[in-house]
């Protein structure tokens, strides 16, 4: 008699390479609007050199790739109602919609929903 075969475990599949690719451009964007590798290193707390590494293939653990595709978010609806070249001053300076914090500090902690809530209160004249 053959042995059993041997459970398998399951295992999440990697994300396909359009996953990737959308990743990768949203990464563009974000580096466009805050200038440098740098810029988006020091916002989502990696090495400098990761944020090259993405964009020539490396594909980005899933807690940074939310953090990328949070961040695109936010400076796509910041980008409704600032120029652009004010994003990044927005991002880092305190926010009395977020109790005086950075928004940045809350999109590290993961709280993206927030930031969208002082981008809404913003726009729509709200004062905190």
């Amino acid at each position: 008699m053959p042995p059993a075969p041997s459970p398998r475990r399951r295992r999440t599949p990697p994300p396909a390479p359009t996953d990737l690719a959308r990743v990768t451009e949203r990464l563009e964007r974000v580096t466009r609007v805050l200038g440098s590798d740098a810029a988006v290193a020091d916002l989502l707390e990696v090495s400098r050199a990761q944020p090259r590494r993405w964009r020539e293939g490396q594909r980005p653990d899933p807690e940074n790739r939310d953090r990328i595709i949070g961040l695109d978010a936010v400076i796509a609806l910041l980008s409704g109602f600032l120029a652009e070249s004010s994003i990044p001053k927005w991002l880092t300076g305190v926010n009395a919609h977020l109790d005086n914090r950075r928004p940045i500090s809350a999109l590290r902690e993961g709280r993206i929903a927030d930031v969208i809530g002082a981008i809404e209160a913003q726009k729509g004249g709200a004062y905190a």
